[in-house]
C-alpha cells in the first residue's frame, strides 16, 4: 500500500503534465493542455488534485453552477489505484462542495467501470438513470450510469 499521506489542493499550471500523464495512461482518451488551462481559469470549474512526495496521485474536475455540481472526471494514477486515494479525493472534493454551498453533485460513469461505481455508492451516490450506449471503446458500445447525491 502507498503512503497514505496526500494532500488535497487547487491544480495550478504547473500540474498540467502530470494530470495529462495521469489521464494518458488510464483512460482510453486523454483531454489536452488547452482544456485543464480552461478548467483552471473557469470560475465555474474546480479542478483539485492529490499529491504526496511522489507527485500528483490523482485528480478530480468539475464545473458548477449556483447550488449544482458535475463531476467530470475523477482519476487516480493507475500505478496507485486501490491505496485508498480515490476515496481521499471523493472525500475532501465532498467537503470543498459543501463548503462552497453546492447541495446536489452528479456525474457518469460507465457501467464496466465496477471500481469507481462502488467508490461513488459507498459515498452515498444514487443512480438515477442508465445512458445506453453512451460509451465507445473500440468497437464496444457501454452505458452509462448517471448518478447523483442530493442535498450533501
Amino acid at each position: 500500500m502507498s503512503n497514505l499521506k496526500a494532500y488535497f489542493k487547487c491544480a495550478r499550471d504547473s500540474d498540467i503534465e502530470s494530470i495529462i500523464k495521469i489521464m494518458r495512461d488510464g483512460y482510453y482518451k486523454c483531454w489536452d493542455k488547452k482544456f485543464f488551462k480552461s478548467l483552471i481559469k473557469n470560475r465555474n470549474s474546480i479542478i483539485y488534485i492529490l499529491e504526496n512526495s511522489e507527485g500528483v496521485l490523482g485528480f478530480v474536475a468539475a464545473n458548477h453552477s449556483g447550488t449544482e455540481c458535475d463531476i467530470i472526471m475523477l482519476m487516480v494514477d493507475i500505478k496507485k489505484r486501490r491505496s485508498g486515494f480515490g476515496s481521499m479525493l471523493i472525500q475532501n472534493i465532498l467537503l470543498l462542495f459543501k463548503d462552497r454551498g453546492i447541495t446536489n453533485v452528479y456525474l457518469e460513469v460507465a457501467q464496466n467501470n465496477i471500481a469507481a461505481i462502488r467508490l461513488y455508492e459507498k459515498y452515498g451516490f444514487k443512480r438515477i438513470h442508465i445512458r445506453k450506449s453512451y460509451y465507445k471503446f473500440g468497437d464496444t458500445m457501454i452505458d452509462a450510469g448517471l448518478y447523483a447525491m442530493v442535498n450533501i
